[in-house]
């Protein structure tokens, strides 16, 4: 005579029966109800906002390297401060560019690695990392562009150009009226 075999009904059943019994069924129904529950919210919960990020440059890395990054947060506001070393004499092209490249890896780094949010970057490109900060090259500023208003950063003015998201000054007023910051200091 075979042994007639009791039909599963629930999933619970099966479930149960597979465990060899050690579980009773309300405890392997909740569990599947839980894991459901689990599943519909992860679906349903809203996705955190995505941080801001500029777009990969589309000119080639030049020769530069972030000598230092200063985090100058508020409370209300994630600021970092970059000093970039540039070679001297690069034309305004190309610090633009090292300038792009090195707003762009830094904010990638502290936005996806250090899961920071940052929203706002001065760089300064600099030629000797002995002079001030003061005594910068190139100056560009990013803001994330869902920043409010009252939290952008102050325009930099005189001849600053505004590209996307980025403003870059390339006349700094500390070197007088010489236009790139090259100065000539020949003294008569």
């Amino acid at each position: 005579m075979v042994p007639m075999q009791m039909s599963e009904r629930t999933l619970a059943d099966r479930l149960g029966r597979r465990i060899g019994g050690s579980r009773s069924r309300t405890y392997w129904l909740s569990v599947l109800v839980m894991a459901a529950i689990g599943a519909a919210v992860m679906m349903l919960w809203p996705v955190r906002r995505e941080r801001p990020l500029l777009a990969e440059p589309s000119m080639p890395r030049p020769d530069y390297s972030v000598a230092r990054v200063t985090d100058v947060s508020t409370r209300k506001v994630e600021r970092l401060n970059l000093t970039v070393l540039v070679r001297p004499g690069m034309p305004d092209e190309t610090l633009q560019a090292a300038l792009n490249w090195a707003l762009y890896s830094v904010l990638d780094e502290y936005n996806r690695q250090r899961k920071h949010r940052v929203q706002t970057i001065w760089a300064y490109a600099i030629e000797d990392s002995t002079v001030p900060l003061s005594r910068w090259r190139t100056l560009a500023i990013w803001a994330d562009p869902k920043l409010p208003e009252p939290l952008q950063p102050a325009r930099s003015g005189g001849d600053a150009v505004k590209v996307g998201s980025v403003e870059y000054d390339f006349t700094n007023p500390v070197f007088g009226s010489g236009a790139s910051g090259t100065e000539t200091s020949a003294r008569r």
